[in-house]
């Protein structure tokens, strides 16, 4: 289904009051108040092997005010599992546990809204939007993603814009400051990308920013154990969790908020981005 802006701002005023059912003239009760949030994803991830890949998504996703964003992208595929700040877990320990939850899976539509497109360093990428079938009975709708021909479209340490709007109207804006590279992330004993871990820990040190709530988290192969750290520019890396050998996966997350779209009927937009760098280790 597509929603231009028109439609979003005539379906504001349901959007921004009272959740839960509305009771119709009869006394039966209506169709539950539904939501609509957007999310827009940048990732960058460099291989000594393969260089810099970077890629771009964004979903607007309508789901009933009960459904919290975190459940709505876990229903099409797109949440991020991550253990508390500080702890290490398995990546299917985490969906193990958010599957069994109990709660039914949220029925939501990925709304098509027009056009998206990110603006940086004086480049447009523009999202192509990508029809999902309704196989499921529980996602369905458009999904905008593109991947990135040159890495430089999408850079770290510069100001985007993301822009949402259809021909002729004025276009939804959200400007966000992508943080640096993931390459910033020092692995103490690195070599061309290589580590020798032969201690009890791998240390990790970085510039720390003023966001509070970015984040520092490392997936480490085989194992499929992901570490979550705060931004406080060093961590130490348990070498519990390696094998004789293996990768590390070393991730800078930062993410930005608005509700200043909320008078077009999305309560909040997030712009999330993601940059990695593959690491690879020998444990001795």
């Amino acid at each position: 289904m597509r929603l231009s802006i028109v439609g979003l701002i005539a379906a504001a005023p349901a959007a921004l009051g009272c959740t839960g059912a509305v009771a119709g003239a009869d006394g039966v009760d209506a169709e539950p108040v539904s939501r609509t949030n957007a999310v827009v994803a940048v990732e960058r991830t460099s291989d000594t092997a393969e260089g810099v890949q970077a890629q771009a998504s964004a979903r607007f996703l309508r789901v009933s005010a009960a459904t919290s964003t975190d459940e709505a992208l876990s229903a099409v595929g797109a949440s991020l599992d991550l253990p508390a700040v500080g702890t290490c877990a398995a990546v299917e320990t985490l969906q193990q546990a958010r599957a069994s939850a109990g709660a039914p899976a949220p029925v939501v539509e990925l709304v098509d809204v027009g056009t998206v497109s990110i603006q940086a360093a004086g480049g447009e990428t523009l999202l192509w939007p990508r029809q999902l079938p309704d196989v499921t009975d529980v996602v369905s709708g458009v999904v905008y993603a593109r991947a990135a021909a040159d890495p430089s479209a999408l850079p770290p340490s510069e100001r985007y814009l993301v822009r949402v709007g259809g021909p002729g109207l004025a276009p939804l804006e959200m400007a966000a400051w992508a943080p640096g590279p993931a390459d910033d992330i020092r692995v103490a004993g690195e070599d061309a990308g290589q580590v020798v871990a032969s201690g009890a820990t791998i240390d990790l040190s970085w510039a720390a920013t003023s966001a509070g709530d970015d984040l520092v988290y490392v997936d480490v192969s085989p194992h499929d154990v992901r570490c979550v750290f705060a931004d406080t520019g060093s961590a130490s890396l348990s070498t519990v969790f390696l094998d004789e050998q293996g990768s590390l996966v070393v991730h800078r997350l930062h993410r930005e908020w608005t509700s200043g779209w909320a008078t077009h009927g999305i309560e909040t937009a997030e712009v999330r981005f993601d940059f990695a760098r593959h690491v690879g280790y020998t444990r001795r």
